[in-house]
């Protein structure tokens, strides 16, 4: 699985060093038009407003990763593994823009809000011969959804519904508390769900914006409260990404191949560049300019990775806490050098119980929107249903194996969608070229109409 993991990695990053070169560099040169358009966004008739897609998009992405998976790098691959996490990010820019640009372009919008996706891409922009690519991203989407989602999130709520239960002190369970949390989850999707796309994007421009507000102020105050170690933790990052035996901080012995080999990975996993997510959340956008609905891309890679992930490294190597054991238990001890074992293990609880919640909805939605592609309307209700049963069988058993599988299907998404996104550069080229003609028109002072 590690080495499937590793080969996906670095197959993803190629994907995206070959984006960014096509298009120009765009993600940087349009860097500050990506963050901009975060707040600049209007809502139009039809669809979600462009916020609210972005916000779906990141709570399907931001979870444990950017926790434990932070952490848990930093005990595999020492300080350098942020290094490389960045570059995987620098690079998943490109290729968050191209996929979410091709999903809005190639989108069905005789249904509101729009539905799209790399099936669409595949179908439309190469040709209906290569549909069994679409259907085969498709198939991998729903069973993603259903394993490793529906199964494994609803074990991460159990896990901190359990923690807020023990430090609490009542005498409940492990399965009690897994099944009162289980059922709840599933009512609380189905509360959300049921109202399909546009209740998401409502559920979420509210949600997301204060988990990860709440995360990145806690992170921010622990790295400003060990100000003074700050400069050596940034020291021992670079250092250490390149094997440089002089790394501060207790990297030296890492090493320039497992910094490399981890923090890409985890960089890759943390954000979904590459994995065709996330088109489908930004698809159902009211926007019309696939350029500035992709333009979104780049801020979500950035803030989930540049951001999100930074702050929790950052926070753990200020600390001072030793770079050994299990990546929730690393962080734990960083958040309560700070705000005291008590605190830190109330507040982490339930950052995560909120992360694991936001990634049910956002799946669930990639979910209805891959069974709406192989089996139209009636496929979505089947598979809603069936998401919606899983959860409470996914908070009493195991995770481990849910969590492996789950991590498959996601490698058979991204194959057929980094296929397409190589194929379909050109239109993604094309789009951009039109994009920036307009832009200098508006800035000689004609109209764009």
């Amino acid at each position: 699985m590690d080495f499937f993991g590793l080969g996906m990695a670095f197959l993803t990053m190629g994907a995206g060093l070959f984006l960014t070169l096509r298009l120009g560099f765009f993600q940087f040169t349009h860097f500050h038009k990506a963050v901009s358009g975060v707040f600049k966004g209007a809502k139009r008739k039809g669809g979600v407003s462009s916020f609210q897609a972005l916000a779906t998009a990141l709570g399907g992405s931001i979870g444990t990763a950017n926790i434990a998976g932070v952490a848990g790098a930093l005990v595999l691959g020492g300080p350098g593994a942020v290094f490389w996490m960045w570059a995987a990010a620098l690079l998943g820019m490109a290729t968050k823009l191209t996929e979410i640009l091709l999903a809005v372009k190639y989108r069905d919008t005789s249904v509101d809000p729009p539905v799209g996706g790399a099936f669409y891409c595949i179908e439309r922009g190469l040709g209906r011969r290569f549909r069994p690519l679409a259907s085969v991203f498709a198939f991998a989407c729903v069973m993603a959804s259903a394993i490793g989602t529906a199964l494994v999130q609803p074990n991460t709520i159990a896990e901190a519904f359990f923690g807020l239960v023990r430090a609490a002190s009542l005498p409940i369970s492990r399965i009690a508390a897994g099944t009162v949390s289980g059922v709840f989850a599933a009512l609380l999707t189905f509360a959300v769900i049921s109202g399909g796309a546009k209740r998401i994007g409502r559920f979420s421009e509210r949600a997301v914006p204060v988990m990860a507000g709440l995360y990145v102020f806690a992170a921010a105050f622990i790295i400003i409260v060990n100000r003074e170690r700050l400069l050596p933790a940034l020291s021992s990052i670079f250092r250490s990404a390149f094997g440089l035996p002089q790394a501060a901080g207790g990297a030296a012995g890492y090493g320039l191949g497992r910094a490399l080999k981890v923090g890409a990975a985890r960089g890759v996993y943390s954000n979904e560049a590459g994995v065709g997510s996330a088109p489908m959340a930004h698809a159902a956008s009211s926007e019309t300019d696939p350029v500035k609905q992709g333009m979104l891309g780049i801020f979500e890679v950035f803030f989930d990775t540049i951001v999100m992930c930074t702050l929790t490294a950052l926070a753990v190597l200020t600390s001072g806490a030793p770079l050994s054991g299990e990546g929730m238990a690393l962080a734990a001890s960083a958040f309560s050098s700070v705000f005291g074992e008590g605190a830190s293990s109330l507040f982490l609880s339930l950052a995560i119980l909120l992360f694991a919640f936001t990634s049910l909805v956002g799946w669930s939605l990639y979910m209805d929107r891959s069974a709406y592609y192989l089996w139209g309307g009636r496929g979505v209700s089947v598979c809603r249903v069936l998401f919606l049963l899983l959860i409470p069988v996914g908070s009493v058993i195991p995770a481990g194996p849910a969590w492996r599988l789950g991590v498959v299907f996601n490698y058979l998404m991204a194959l057929p969608n980094l296929i397409a996104l190589v194929l379909l550069s050109g239109d993604a080229r094309r789009e951009i070229a039109v994009y920036k003609m307009f832009e200098m028109r508006s800035r000689m002072g004609y109209n764009k109409g």
